[in-house]
């Protein structure tokens, strides 16, 4: 995507473009404005290593949700050396044009948004895309998933608690036939949603039809948001806190290993009882 430009805000005040600041002892969220090559303005959320960046990570929040919310995803990725950028996504209620588009023109949006992330901030940098529940179907169709064309640059996909197949919202199984990124999936065996997920395995759905290469973190007893970890902060439920550090270890691990060309069989764990587990394939 051609055109994009960005200004930036660190707690609401305009600061420039950050060009030349030195780099932080720890990671800092900041605030910028994206705009697109059709005019259009996203706001971003970013979360910049201190020291040398080794990949960009586009994130794409779950419905209803928006990028602050997965500060405590987000500080940890960068403190490993990921630059994190996260759009606030149209159909968010925060944003000022909810509620103005249907279904069908937010999913392209979402998608505009992460392209013009990788565009934007991506330069010579590997190039990830994440989300989390609709956010991480988003991910996974800039990965290839469904009608969309994988994004070239994009390496892999990290994929939190990613939908199964549902009929209401048009998903299919097959769409994950056409993933064409390693992957790794992130959910646990409390991971329900009334309707959409009556079981947590609804969520391996695109694990197990995806060709592969790729990872699967199960936690035992995690939820949708770990409690109220990511997504939802604002839930009155104790945080998952244990469960959550695992998952981001196996993420870190995943990323390691992919960006240095390496097997990914050794994250496997087996599953045991009372445990949390990890299956990979291919």
């Amino acid at each position: 995507m051609s055109g994009v430009s960005r200004r930036s805000f660190v707690g609401g005040a305009l600061a420039g473009a950050f060009i030349g600041i030195p780099a932080r002892a720890a990671p800092v969220g900041r605030d910028e404005v994206l705009r697109l090559g059709d005019g259009r303005e996203v706001p971003v959320r970013i979360w910049t290593p201190a020291g040398r960046t080794r990949s960009l990570i586009a994130f794409s929040h779950g419905a209803n949700s928006r990028p602050d919310k997965y500060d405590r995803l987000s500080e940890r990725l960068a403190a490993a050396g990921h630059q994190v950028v996260a759009p606030l996504h149209v159909d968010s209620p925060d944003h000022r044009d909810a509620g103005k588009f249907a279904r069908p023109a937010q999913i392209a949006m979402r998608i505009a948004d992460m392209r013009g992330i990788f565009a934007a901030y991506g330069g010579a940098l590997p190039q990830i895309a994440a989300g989390h529940s609709y956010g991480a179907m988003i991910a996974q169709m800039i990965g290839g998933a469904g009608p969309t064309t994988p994004e070239a640059g994009v390496k892999a996909v990290m994929a939190w608690s990613p939908p199964g197949a549902y009929a209401p919202m048009q998903i299919e199984a097959a769409m994950w036939k056409t993933l064409a990124r390693p992957q790794l999936v992130i959910t646990g065996t409390a991971d329900l949603l009334p309707g959409m997920a009556p079981s947590w395995d609804v969520h391996r759905t695109s694990f197990d039809v995806a060709p592969g290469p790729a990872a699967m973190f199960v936690g035992e007893g995690v939820d949708h948001y770990f409690g109220n970890l990511i997504c939802r902060p604002e839930r009155q439920v104790a945080p998952q806190t244990a469960q959550f550090d695992d998952a981001v270890a196996v993420s870190l691990a995943f990323l390691d290993r992919l960006l240095a060309g390496r097997s990914l069989r050794p994250l496997r764990r087996r599953r045991r009882p009372g445990q949390s587990w990890v299956e990979v394939k291919g």
